[in-house]
């Protein structure tokens, strides 16, 4: 793949969070990449852009914890973007010279994300794999890795530390790749020298740049056999003959780590016996439980299911089985005249975890275009009630989903029910909210004047940047100077091509899908070393069937 291939693919499928809703696009930034970045090339003061600051989206986990995303503003991501399709060679080789990753980063165009993630049922194989050749094995993470990632040991890590010190603010190390990343990736949050951006594939390139650095440094002082060890992202897993040996490599793996300014988890740092690493069994007592198309039993398939997947929930409260049992029913075809009771269940599992709502809101997209009978108060209730939980505690991810099943099912929503999301400084939550009231779905005025405000040359560097591009571009909120986003010289750029981040006809893709995604080519080649064959001699069909259970338990985690 050539440079400007690479970036198509980084600007494409791999810049927003693939957690927002269907909507949020940057095919058109990625289509004008060429003449945008040439545009930006001749203004006055180039490359002296400015600093910019992402807006935070906060998404819900499998535990009582959240998680931050960042969507960065897209003069810092062309940037950077920019940067790693362009060195994309050296990065390459850093990437290959020590490395325990589960499989090799690599950049994909055609395909949902630029960077695929990584295959769990690669991941699970490995790790059954080594607790076969060893007694205990060492099992840790980085805290916080992408929250707590000093910019500065991008550099570190790809020139060593001794170099970067022993060079700083020399031509040499400004000149250097590390260093040009350092940078880049803090004009686009503030300057700000703590963390990287969590969401865009650039990232996990970057994470990985960091974690190879650590793995080369663990491997001098262990020296590891490659069947022993694998690491995925920052989740390492070492076996050991003994526990001893594994204690002691405790200290190396924390060394290493704090080598860059990274800390292992405590708490989930451990030494464990290799005969106690068993996958659990919900998974599959889960998949083998089957919803009848049969007009008698369906009725008490439906219960079983559903009783079933709250049954596991409640004893694996870390794992999220009522994600994964929301994601059987893709496959399932419910006859209409137990749509009230299915419905009844979605419900109430969208309300006990709120991961589960996009794909709950696939199913209610699914079975409403088929002209079932939607019980849309019902369904209104809900979007009502989360709006009321989740707007005090800024829970983006779940009015987002809930406004975009209310856009979906054609609800009208009363005007209050929605000021909660009026004081909230998201514009994805705000850009869904103008759109439904371009639909004539809110009944009533809502406060637009948090969004206004953003509205100047300024605004569009703040965390509020998206709303203030795209309302502006749409003509859905009046600014208090026209012309604002012109004046900008970067966003100007822009704005002459019409390029947008929204799109309203963006609904959701088919999700009647009953086989989850096929196995990576990492997955393939591994299997087929073992078997000592070539991985297109694979039948990647019986794998699915095979593997199916590992990689949902590992995506609950």
């Amino acid at each position: 793949m050539v440079k400007n291939e690479r970036l198509k693919a980084l600007l494409s499928a791999g810049y927003f969070p693939e957690e927002l809703p269907p909507p949020f696009t940057t095919v058109d930034f990625a289509k004008y990449r060429k003449s945008i970045g040439a545009a930006w090339a001749r203004l006055e003061n180039y490359p002296n852009y400015p600093k910019t600051s992402p807006e935070r989206f906060s998404i819900p986990k499998a535990s009582d914890w959240r998680r931050e995303l960042a969507i960065v503003n897209p003069i810092a991501q062309y940037h950077v973007a920019k940067l790693i399709s362009d060195d994309w060679q050296q990065i390459n080789k850093h990437l290959s010279s020590c490395s325990f990753g589960v499989e090799h980063i690599s950049i994909k165009s055609g395909e949902t994300r630029a960077v695929p993630s990584p295959d769990f049922r690669l991941v699970s194989l490995r790790h059954s794999e080594i607790s076969a050749i060893h007694n205990h094995a060492l099992v840790a993470d980085i805290s916080r890795f992408y929250g707590t990632l000093y910019t500065h040991a991008i550099p570190w890590a790809l020139h060593k530390k001794v170099w970067a010190k022993d060079n700083l603010n020399t031509a040499a190390y400004e000149a250097s790749l590390g260093a040009r990343l350092d940078k880049a990736v803090r004009k686009g949050q503030d300057n700000q020298t703590i963390g990287i951006p969590v969401g865009p594939d650039t990232s996990r390139i970057i994470a990985e740049i960091v974690a190879v650095a650590i793995d080369a440094r663990v491997q001098e002082q262990l020296n590891l056999a490659a069947d022993s060890i694998v690491r995925n992202v920052d989740d390492w897993y070492i076996g050991f003959d003994n526990a001893g040996l594994a204690e002691e490599a405790i200290a190396v793996l924390s060394a290493s780590a704090r080598d860059y300014e990274l800390e292992v988890h405590p708490e989930k740092t451990k030494v464990v016996n290799a005969f106690s690493e068993v996958q659990p069994v919900w998974p599959t007592a889960m998949r083998q439980i089957t919803i009848s198309s049969d007009l008698l039993n369906q009725t008490k398939t439906i219960d079983h299911f559903f009783a079933q997947a709250f049954y596991y929930a409640s004893i694996y409260k870390e794992q999220n089985v009522l994600r994964f049992a929301v994601s059987l029913l893709r496959s399932v075809d419910i006859l209409m005249v137990n749509w009230h009771q299915f419905e009844t269940y979605l419900l109430k599992i969208a309300r006990s975890n709120a991961t589960t709502i996009p794909m709950v809101v696939h199913l209610f997209a699914l079975y409403d275009s088929k002209n079932f009978p939607v019980k849309k108060d019902r369904v209104a209730k809900l979007i009502k009630d989360v709006i009321a939980r989740s707007g005090p505690s800024a829970a983006h991810y779940e009015i987002a989903w809930t406004l975009f099943l209310a856009k979906m099912l054609r609800i009208t929503l009363p005007v209050d029910w929605v000021q909660p999301v009026t004081r909230l400084e998201s514009s994805i939550c705000a850009l869904i909210l103008l759109d439904m009231r371009e639909m004539g779905l809110i009944d009533g005025e809502f406060d637009v004047s948090l969004w206004t405000q953003a509205m100047t040359v300024e605004g569009l560097n703040s965390n509020m940047w998206l709303v203030a591009y795209e309302a502006d571009l749409k003509g859905w909120l009046k600014p208090q100077v026209a012309g604002f986003s012109r004046a900008h010289p970067y966003f100007a750029v822009l704005r002459e091509r019409n390029v947008s981040f929204y799109d309203k006809e963006r609904e959701l893709k088919n999700v009647r899908r009953s086989k989850p995604k096929k196995p990576s080519d990492a997955f393939l080649r591994h299997v087929a070393a073992l078997q000592s064959i070539e991985p297109d001699e694979l039948d990647a069909e019986e794998l699915l069937n095979d593997w199916v259970n590992f990689a949902h338990y590992y995506q609950g985690h």
